[in-house]
């Protein structure tokens, strides 16, 4: 069945709900993750109200552990204007669906410091958001690359013999 979906239903930007869209017109409470949140924030001298006010915000449109989830990637996240997200969610929405805008926020928590004005054909932001989740570090990242670069760095007959570039395609050695 999903071969005969048309482009936009097959790249998933079609209308879905989930727990966190229940929640929109509710009114504002504090999360239960509220302190986890803060505790997860690395900076200091910060007003605690407002860092408190756009993690309950995040928390009202994401849901709490998804919300919890976009500090502990980027915490910064927190200093952003909360009146924005809200506004720059429905833009999304109108675009990719709700729970698709919500996952495309999920994977690259940066874009919420986007003006809401800026977020009318968001195709590319929504497909780069699966890139940046894919290539941000992570802890087993950090050691594969480190392996690698202590292998090859080791290496002497490695580089000695031409590294990548052997010269097997120069003209000649064909």
């Amino acid at each position: 069945a999903a071969a005969f979906l048309p482009a936009s239903e097959g790249f998933g930007f079609q209308s879905g709900k989930n727990a966190a869209a229940s929640r929109r017109g509710g009114a504002k409470t504090n999360s239960p993750l509220l302190e986890d949140a803060l505790a997860s924030y690395p900076f200091v001298n910060d007003d605690k109200t407002k860092l408190s006010t756009n993690f309950n915000e995040l928390a009202r449109l994401y849901g709490d552990e998804e919300a919890l989830d976009m500090v502990k990637i980027m915490p910064r996240v927190l200093r952003f204007k909360s009146e924005n997200f809200e506004r720059c969610l429905n833009s999304w929405e109108e675009q990719f669906g709700l729970e698709n805008a919500q996952k495309m926020v999920q994977r690259n928590p940066g874009l919420l410091g986007i003006p809401p004005v800026l977020t009318g054909d968001d195709k590319p932001s929504y497909f780069m958001s699966y890139v940046i989740a894919a290539t941000r570090p992570t802890p087993l990242k950090v050691a594969v690359y480190a392996v690698l670069a202590v292998l090859l760095a080791g290496n002497a007959d490695f580089w000695q013999g031409g590294g990548f570039y052997n010269g097997g395609m120069v003209e000649g050695n064909l």
